[in-house]
C-alpha cells in the first residue's frame, strides 16, 4: 500500500514539473508557434490535399485562417469562399470548425488573415485613404471579428505602394492601425 502510494505521488510530481502551468495539448515549449492555414489547399488533388480535419493544434498555439478579402461595394471584409468558409447553404464552416479548436485547445489563438498576393493592394490603397473608408474597414473588422469569435486580425497587405498602390499607402497604413 506505501509503494503504490509512492509511485502515485511520484507519478503527480512528475507530471506537475512537466506540465509546469502548461495547458494540456498545447506545446510545451513556451515559445509562440503561430501556423498558417491555406484554406485553398481543400482543393488540392491527392496528397497534397489539406482539411482543417488535418491540423494537429498541439503543434501550435496560434492559428491563422487565410484568407479573407476586402469587399470594394462595402469597404469591409468578407469571405473569399463561402462555400470553404460559412454553414450558409450548406457550406462547411470553416470560421466556425477552425474556431472551434478553442474548446478542446484553450491555449489557441485563432485569428483570420485579410488580403494576400491574390486580393493585390490596389483596393486596400483606396480603402486606407481616407478616414471613412477606414473607420467603416475598421468596424468591420470588429463585427466580423465578434461574430465568428476569432481573436485577432492578420492584415496581409501586399504591399502598400505596390502592385497598384500609392504613395501615400505607408502613411495611411499606420493611420489604418492606430
Amino acid at each position: 500500500m506505501v509503494g503504490r502510494k509512492c509511485l502515485l505521488l511520484t507519478i503527480f510530481a512528475v507530471l506537475a514539473s512537466v506540465l509546469d502551468g502548461q495547458t494540456l495539448g498545447g506545446p510545451m515549449h513556451g515559445k509562440v508557434v503561430v501556423c498558417y492555414v491555406a484554406t485553398w489547399a481543400v482543393y488540392r488533388p491527392g496528397a497534397g490535399k489539406f482539411d482543417l480535419s488535418d491540423i494537429d493544434p498541439t503543434l501550435c498555439t496560434h492559428l491563422i485562417y487565410s484568407f479573407a478579402g476586402l469587399d470594394q461595394s462595402t469597404g469591409g471584409i468578407k469571405s473569399l469562399d463561402p462555400w470553404q468558409d460559412l454553414e450558409k447553404d450548406y457550406g462547411k464552416g470553416g470560421y466556425k470548425r477552425l474556431v472551434s479548436l478553442k474548446a478542446k485547445y484553450p491555449h489557441l489563438k485563432v485569428t483570420v488573415a485579410i488580403g494576400g498576393w491574390n486580393e493585390g493592394s490596389s483596393k486596400y490603397s483606396e480603402m486606407a485613404s481616407k478616414n471613412e473608408t477606414r473607420a467603416k474597414f475598421v468596424q468591420s473588422v470588429v463585427q466580423f471579428l465578434d461574430t465568428y469569435n476569432f481573436d485577432g486580425l492578420d492584415l496581409d497587405w501586399e504591399y502598400p505602394t505596390k502592385r497598384g498602390g500609392a504613395p501615400e499607402d505607408k502613411a495611411n497604413y499606420v493611420a489604418m492601425v492606430k
